[in-house]
């Protein structure tokens, strides 16, 4: 209720509009950068050392540094509570606001920043952020893409659409000639042949950088192949062709089924409904299997 709008915000050099906090912190400037920062400030020349370096003290949160994010954090956060809005307790990166009954809320990531809210709110969200910072850029619209993703705010409901994600994986794998698959695993996902050749290192670089890929996705909007995810990444310090072909049987999967959406809806606020399930001895070592979902209304939180 309320959020019929999506805006994304894009704070520029939020890190230089960050203030330094606790002990001094100095950077070394190089020869070149020197000769730069002097052809621009010829007044700082006086302060350059006989081999040409210059020693600066940070006055702002510079990106590289440690501690850049966690302040950055503390003041957009601080920012936004003199907005109205307040931190989630469960996750402190989303933050609402509750006004004549609707819900407005803010996704934090880094300084892209989700708004989902109505128009009104969003209008007023905007100037009070380019009150405070300046220099913004901020999309409004129904659609957006957001982190690979695609949401589409529907009457009621929302659409999470990431096939541009897949796209590109598959792209990057450089798998034109995949098989596709009608399910993302076989019986045999959880068995792991011993005699398997391990794989090059390289490769099993790869593996791991894709199986993390595809682990975002099914955190996103793909849980389906969540199952076949989760061990994958119990195989990514010591994979093996074994390991590969289960991989490459996720991205068949993937490649038939990219036009899959994850939609969320809420009919009834008060109706949490979880399912579970287990099977038994499922792996090697006897353990077994198991596996929970749970919904609000429509809409899959876990």
């Amino acid at each position: 209720n309320g959020m019929t709008k999506i805006g994304i915000i894009d704070v520029k050099g939020a890190f230089i509009q960050t203030e330094i906090e606790g002990p001094p912190l100095y950077i070394r400037c190089d020869k070149e950068l020197t000769r730069l920062i002097v052809e621009v400030l010829p007044a700082i020349k006086k302060y350059v050392t006989s081999d040409g370096i210059l020693y600066c003290r940070l006055l702002k949160a510079l990106y590289g540094c440690v501690q850049a994010s966690k302040l950055w954090f503390n003041k957009l956060t601080k920012f936004l509570r003199s907005q109205g809005y307040e931190h989630s307790p469960t996750d402190p990166c989303i933050m609402h606001k509750l006004m004549n009954g609707k819900i407005f809320l803010l996704v934090i990531y880094v300084d892209d920043i989700l708004v989902l809210a109505d128009e009104t709110e969003i209008d007023r969200i905007n100037q009070a952020f380019i009150k405070e910072y300046q220099w913004i850029t901020m999309e409004i619209g129904e659609t957006h893409s957001y982190l690979g993703m695609q949401i589409h705010l529907k009457k009621g409901y929302a659409i999470i659409d990431i096939e541009h994600f897949i796209d590109k994986l598959l792209a990057d794998c450089g798998e034109a000639n995949l098989r596709e698959f009608t399910c993302p695993a076989a019986k045999d996902i959880f068995m792991v042949d011993d005699k398997s050749k391990p794989l090059a290192e390289a490769e099993r670089k790869a593996f791991h950088t894709n199986v993390a890929k595809l682990l975002y996705l099914t955190k996103r909007a793909r849980p389906d192949i969540l199952t076949a995810i989760g061990f994958l990444c119990t195989r990514v310090i010591r994979a093996t062709e074994q390991d590969k072909m289960k991989l490459r049987r996720v991205l068949g999967y993937l490649k038939r089924t990219k036009q899959k959406t994850l939609h969320l809806k809420i009919d009834d606020l008060q109706k949490l409904l979880a399912f579970c399930d287990a099977a038994f001895a499922s792996h090697p070592d006897a353990k077994s299997q198991s596996g929970v979902a749970v919904f609000m209304g429509r809409a899959l939180l876990f």
